[in-house]
């Protein structure tokens, strides 16, 4: 049995300050038990070296370095093949949030089902869906669909829900979580524009859910 309930998958990509508050904050975290699984997309010296000091502080538990910018959806499947596959859950969490409350983990986690649950919502942009800055979902799940390489960038998230709904599971997102975490939001350069698959047609991806839709709620006190 693993040690953890949950293995945190993070990318990093420069934005050393907002990197450096994520897992600072994220020493808040209780009642729950986790891993960290930082994946650096090529990012400077500076931060390479900090990221090393961080994890002999206890910051992180594993570190990869790769030599290019694996993006989103690439680098994501490489930290969940570094994670512990015994843990229940997986959290892709961005380098650039706050955490603020310290059993936001914990409170996620209850509200949970099978399937994905975050915070952070995307209202009919073409369709309802949960963002993915601060994304549970089960480990193995998430195991079986991976994000998709045909989407490195945001629609591979969508399309993962979308997959996780078909298969007859529970996406369910918040939108006001302020008061447990904050995403600053892009803050790790301009790289993204050149992902593969961010011109998607809307009516492709709305097709993607067959009609099935996700549990859009206004807070985690209403689910």
């Amino acid at each position: 049995m693993s040690a953890y309930e949950v293995s945190i998958l993070m990318l990093t990509h420069g934005a050393f300050k907002y990197t450096h508050k994520t897992l600072s904050t994220l020493q808040k975290t209780k009642d729950v038990s986790y891993e960290t699984v930082v994946v650096d997309n090529l990012s400077g010296n500076i931060l390479k070296h900090f990221l090393i000091r961080w994890q002999a502080k206890g910051w992180l538990d594993k570190l990869c370095f790769l030599n290019y910018n694996s993006l989103f959806a690439e680098g994501n499947n490489i930290a969940s093949r570094l994670a512990d596959q015994n843990s229940k859950y997986y959290l892709l969490l961005n380098s650039d949030v706050e955490i603020h409350d310290p059993l936001w983990l914990r409170k996620l986690i209850d509200k949970h089902e099978k399937g994905m649950t975050s915070y952070g919502l995307v209202r009919d942009n073409p369709i309802t869906r949960v963002d993915g800055y601060c994304l549970l979902i089960d480990s193995d799940l998430y195991r079986k669909h991976q994000l998709s390489s045909d989407y490195q960038w945001w629609w591979s998230v969508t399309k993962l829900q979308a997959e996780v709904l078909n298969d007859g599971h529970t996406v369910k997102g918040f939108e006001e979580h302020e008061d447990q975490v904050h995403h600053f939001g892009g803050k790790s350069g301009q790289d993204f524009r050149k992902a593969k698959g961010l011109q998607t047609d809307p009516q492709e991806i709305v097709g993607w859910f067959n009609g099935k839709s996700v549990k859009a709620l206004n807070s985690i006190d209403d689910a």
